[in-house]
């Protein structure tokens, strides 16, 4: 009888029939009264007790007047919120989330662009490649500018900046906008170096360093243009390239390549992966790292400065191979210190060359250890501030000049000697943005506060400034305490502005009013309180406290308000549990009693309770590569429709999430693009 039975249990488990089919559910997701884009939609087939990973706006769902904040289980919200990322455990029926969406309350959104000198202000509710509401500070285009090439014919300057080619009026001065630009991913631009214009041919052409080609343009191209042309491949000996010089005489190109010490020569109408006509290069020629170059098709020479050893080597026009140079300007005597571009006047017969803070001149036919002819220097006379390019204007007796240091363009007489008086400048100086990084805004009494790392100091403007706007009042100067200073806050209730100042480790409190080479109201020097590398300050007013983040010992430190001196901080948030890692800028939401920060070094922000001290574990962690956090630097938060802004000075762009958003969650929207006029957004602000 017990085999029988042990036989049947065993016919039984082969018929098949004994298997049971769990039940399965599904996840549909509901615009709930949305305008545009699509839901997300989830294929996959849940069991019960099974998690499901709730995603974000993926299919970029708008309605008019509101934005995505979510999902529910009710239509009406009245059921359990869930934030992008977010998880729930499936029960024992299918599922249907709805889209919630708050109405945006219009605030505006400040943001400093660290790379081209603005501010931009932008609608906090809209996102994607959108244009700012209105720009102030550097409408000139300059931006870190290196070659520059004059066209005496059709009266117009060329300049190459940090991927972008930007076009003057031979007269322009001050803060002005170019007549045209040349930008944007199919121009083919990348990091150029050098520019030469052919008004013969009306063409210009430009090095790029970054992926060793060249590109041509028509002479009045804009805007985001094709090259007519582009040289580039193994074949083209191009390696690093940067000077060229245009001979339109004999139609040919010449290019100094830096990183395998050539000049390579090619025909005016050359295309693709062309060998060149020649090539200069060999351990005769004295070539090391040649930056400039320029032709004279007078005498037939060319000039290049050769950055590695300070000298000046000329050759013949149609030199070729392992040459030695026909003369070498170099020795102590020269004043030849890192030159970088150089000019020829074959009128005047002078080469002029930009050095590292000098432009030195010379007779065309100088040769060894000379003496120049003149010497323009760095001072606050001739306005050089790290000079980088150079062009001779025969026909107006002048040269003009490309500073990286303040992106600007200064004119000078061929004579000028030593402290050169300008002829003229192309600048944004007089908006006094300077590399501007923190931002705060004081909705009271309508101002905005900036910090500029550049010449360390504060400038104020009023918040509807658009244009070439002129600071309210400026704190600068060596009793200011000011150096290097990051970010900034602004305490409406008690008058004051709290600046981090990273290049000292300090701490200064200044009046909303104050102006000129002011004393602080007080300071928190770095020595035995915890300040240590701040880039981050925040002020909360309810509690009379200052928050502040310290990138040399990933640590966040509190004080009292009024702290000032040597004090010991009111809490710290330091160790390994903290995750944090290069923290730079700080918010504080005094309504939830949270603090949000970012951290630079591993693309995260990271939020903690208030009153969090030690060694403590997050309360939530955005991060991961669907969150579009790219060296995030500035924060705001916006208590009002519970969210978090951030700038990413690495990915170009503005990124919103939802105050309660955690793990690797899609943004709720993404400012970014090009017309967008972001620039390295570093600071950022609520009005």
């Amino acid at each position: 009888m017990v085999l029988f039975a042990a036989t049947l249990l065993f016919l039984c488990s082969k018929c098949g029939g004994g298997k049971h089919q769990s039940p399965t559910y599904s996840v549909t997701y509901n615009g709930n009264g949305s305008t545009g884009g699509s839901v997300p939609i989830d294929t996959t087939s849940y069991v019960s007790g099974q998690v499901v990973t709730v995603p974000g706006n993926t299919g970029d769902l708008a309605t008019i007047g509101a934005t995505f904040s979510g999902w529910n289980m009710v239509s009406n919200g009245s059921g359990t919120m869930y934030s992008p990322g977010q998880t729930f455990t499936m029960g024992s029926a299918n599922v249907t989330l709805y889209a919630m969406w708050r109405v945006a309350i219009a605030r505006e959104l400040y943001v400093s662009n660290l790379l081209n000198n603005t501010v931009s202000v932008f609608d906090s509710s809209l996102g994607g490649n959108v244009n700012a509401l209105r720009q102030f500070g550097n409408i000139t285009g300059l931006n870190l500018p290196l070659g520059i090439a004059v066209d005496t014919v059709n009266n117009q300057i060329f300049v190459v900046n940090y991927n972008t080619i930007t076009v003057y009026e031979r007269s322009a001065s001050g803060n002005v906008t170019p007549v045209s630009t040349i930008s944007g991913t199919s121009t083919g631009l990348n990091n150029p170096q050098g520019i030469a214009v052919d008004t013969v041919n009306d063409q210009i052409y430009v090095t790029n360093s970054g992926n060793s080609s060249l590109t041509v343009y028509g002479r009045t191209a804009t805007g985001n243009v094709t090259p007519v042309s582009t040289i580039s491949g193994t074949s083209t000996g191009l390696n690093g390239p940067v000077g060229i010089a245009v001979d339109t005489v004999n139609d040919q190109m010449f290019v100094a390549n830096s990183n395998n010490n050539s000049i390579t020569v090619y025909g005016r109408t050359a295309t693709g992966n062309v060998t060149p006509v020649s090539t200069i290069s060999g351990t005769n020629t004295g070539l090391n790292m040649p930056q400039g170059i320029a032709v004279d098709t007078v005498n037939s020479q060319i000039f290049v400065a050769n950055w590695g050893n300070n000298s000046i080597t000329v050759y013949g026009r149609t030199a070729s191979g392992n040459v030695a140079p026909v003369s070498t300007i170099s020795g102590s005597s020269t004043g030849l210190n890192i030159p970088h571009f150089i000019a020829v006047d074959t009128i005047n017969n002078h080469i002029f060359v930009v050095n590292y803070r000098t432009i030195t001149v010379y007779g065309r036919t100088a040769t060894g250890n000379v003496t120049p002819v003149n010497t323009i220097f760095e001072t606050a006379s001739t306005g050089l501030n790290d000079p980088q390019g150079i062009a001779v204007d025969t026909v107006s007796n002048q040269i003009l000049v490309t500073n990286s240091g303040n992106s600007s363009i200064t004119v000078y007489d061929t004579t000028a000697i030593g402290s050169a008086v300008l002829v003229n400048t192309i600048s944004a100086l007089s908006t006094g943005l300077n590399t501007p990084k923190g931002i705060a805004v004081d909705t009271v009494n309508n101002q905005i506060f900036v910090t500029n790392w550049g010449n360390s100091s504060i400038t104020v403007y009023g918040t509807t400034e658009t244009g070439n706007a002129t600071p309210v009042s400026t704190i600068s100067g060596t009793s200011t305490g000011l150096r290097s200073p990051t970010s900034i806050a602004v305490d409406t209730v008690n008058n004051q502005i709290f600046v981090a100042n990273v290049g000292n480790n300090s701490i200064t409190v200044y009046g909303t009013t104050d102006n000129g080479n002011v004393v602080p109201v007080s300071s928190l020097p770095g020595t035995n309180n915890g300040v240590s590398g701040p880039f981050g300050i925040a002020v909360d007013t309810v509690n009379d406290q200052i928050f502040v983040t310290n990138s040399n010992n990933n640590s966040v430190t509190v004080y009292g308000r009024t702290a000032t001196e040597v004090v010991t901080p009111v809490g710290t948030i330091y160790g390994t549990r903290t995750a944090l890692s290069g923290p730079y800028a700080i918010a504080v939401d005094a309504v939830n009693n949270q603090i949000f920060v970012t951290n630079y070094t591993n693309d995260s922000v990271t939020v903690y309770g208030r009153t969090a001290t030690g060694n403590v574990t997050p309360v939530s962690t955005i991060s991961g590569a669907s969150t579009g956090l790219s060296g995030p630097v500035g924060i705001a938060v916006d208590t009002v429709n519970d969210q978090i802004f951030v700038a990413n000075e690495n990915g170009n762009s503005i990124t919103v999430y939802s105050t309660t958003a955690t793990g690797n969650v899609t943004p709720l929207s993404t400012i970014s693009g090009a017309n967008t006029g972001l620039s390295g957004p570093w600071g950022i602000a609520l009005q």
